[in-house]
């Protein structure tokens, strides 16, 4: 039995997970996102009026009424949440009282629930250096229990982690535009590419899952430590100066390389420490992006 925190079922509430690019095309009155056709519906005809797109423009019934007639559509709600899931060595990683594993866990229900709630579909793929168990998208709650069910199973230990063959995965067998979110903490190989193409039909969300120790904070005192992927120990001197500063000049690199990223792909870079309250930052982030969608087409 999954048992949800009062936290979680209430940012799941609250959250509005809706495609930015079709938002920008309903605010802006253009349809030429990816989403077009999946995204929207026809709703009525009404007169032509000066400076409306002559695309949308029902040249049968102008023809016919001797009147310029436009075609107006509606959003259509339903939509493709697509989740994929670093379940790699690394998601054993956690200096407080949280493995990134458990954040992954959360993220996923937070994300399935609103689905959920907003009556679209839900999808997760699991993935370590190779496609593990795809669940398609699918209208139903207990998808969601299904996802986190089987992310609890996994083998973790040894995993090594590479997302291009899940990217090429997924480019393969959704075929419907959808919301894509990729929860890692993007210790990978470079996908750039990968994650290029998958962006042409596909919206992408880069999620990056981090622990504040891998920036360099909370560290105090020497730690012996794992690598989960490779079995190697080691140790850590959370006394040293210049490891807190390699830690933070590591981290701050990889931060801005996936901005970088998002940016070039047309997508969306969300940053989460496990330390913060993360699931009010994913509500949080869709407020302000969809509010600074509205202010970029007024």
């Amino acid at each position: 039995m999954i048992n949800f925190s009062e936290a979680l079922l209430r940012a799941a509430d609250q959250l509005e997970l809706k495609s930015l690019r079709r938002l920008s095309a309903l605010l802006s009155g253009h349809y030429t996102s990816p989403f077009q056709g999946s995204g929207m519906q026809f709703k009525d005809f009404r007169p032509y009026q000066f400076g409306d797109d002559i695309r949308h423009m029902s040249w049968q019934v102008t023809a016919r009424t001797g009147t310029p007639t436009l075609k107006t559509y509606e959003e259509d709600r339903e939509q493709n949440i697509v989740v994929l899931v670093d379940v790699s060595g690394s998601s054993l990683f956690g200096i407080s009282n949280k493995l990134r594993i458990a954040m992954y866990e959360e993220l996923v229900a937070l994300l399935g629930l609103a689905a959920s709630k907003n009556n679209d579909n839900f999808g997760t793929l699991l993935f370590s250096n190779e496609p593990l168990q795809y669940f398609p998208p699918k209208k139903s709650r207990s998808h969601v229990f299904q996802a986190i069910s089987k992310i609890q199973s996994q083998e973790l230990q040894g995993k090594k982690s590479d997302i291009k063959p899940a990217i090429k995965y997924l480019a393969r067998f959704l075929k419907t535009p959808s919301l894509i979110f990729i929860v890692s903490d993007f210790l990978l190989p470079p996908f750039q590419d990968e994650l290029k193409s998958l962006s042409t039909k596909h919206e992408c969300v880069l999620v990056h899952c981090y622990d504040d120790a891998e920036r360099g904070s909370f560290l105090k005192g020497v730690y012996e430590g794992c690598d989960p992927e490779t079995g190697d120990f080691f140790l850590v001197d959370g006394n040293s100066q210049q490891l807190r500063y390699d830690l933070l000049n590591r981290f701050t690199q990889l931060s801005m390389a996936l901005e970088q990223t998002a940016r070039e792909t047309g997508s969306h870079y969300l940053p989460l420490s496990i330390q913060d309250d993360y699931l009010q930052r994913v509500v949080l982030h869709f407020k302000s992006l969809g509010a600074s969608k509205q202010l970029a087409v007024r």
